[in-house]
């Protein structure tokens, strides 16, 4: 397993661990120490800032300064609905620049047609947009504990999706050499 994945991973299991030991505000202060980790580890290996996630980082840190300020763990769980919420427009967006900004990020890996390049950043938004709603589901209907252990262990299933809809995309709008596509 990459070592890049791992850690992209680390924020919320750090969550749900600091949430057993104290409460929602300690598992917020370890995911922000994990995170933090993670964006110095990720600039340590690759030389370049994670922007997505130095900007969801600050977006969370805010809202869960304000919670904590208002003492209101409602900002807290709404952090996860913002920044999916954030990422989809960014995605949008990125949609008017060429090469689009998910094609910037993942074309050194996938050579993709046009036409897949569009399909897989509607797949992106939509599983994006999904990700929010099932947040804003959880939080609203189920306990405190369960939005957590939700939260600090649904990454796994959404990073799942991503990549079964970028294998699926790239499977059918492969634009490269046939070696190529074995290596990715």
């Amino acid at each position: 397993m990459d070592k890049r994945l791992v850690i992209e991973f680390a924020p919320g299991i750090a969550f749900v661990l600091g949430d057993a030991l104290g409460g929602i505000w300690i598992g917020s202060a370890f995911a922000a120490l994990a995170t933090i980790i993670a964006i110095v580890l990720r600039w340590r290996w690759d030389q370049s800032l994670p922007w997505l996630a130095i900007s969801i980082f600050a977006l969370t840190a805010v809202l869960v300064t304000a919670g904590f300020f208002f003492n209101d763990t409602t900002f807290v769980k709404i952090s996860a609905t913002v920044g999916s919420l954030a990422f989809a427009v960014i995605l949008g967006v990125g949609l008017f620049f060429k090469p689009s900004l998910i094609e910037r990020t993942l074309g050194y890996k996938l050579k993709l047609t046009d036409e897949g390049w569009l399909i897989m950043n509607f797949a992106w938004i939509a599983i994006t947009l999904l990700r929010a709603g099932a947040n804003e589901m959880v939080w609203r209907n189920a306990s405190d504990r369960v939005w957590v252990l939700y939260n600090g262990f649904s990454d796994f299933a959404w990073f799942g999706l991503f990549f079964a809809a970028t294998w699926a995309v790239a499977w059918e709008y492969w634009n490269g050499p046939e070696d190529e596509e074995e290596e990715a």
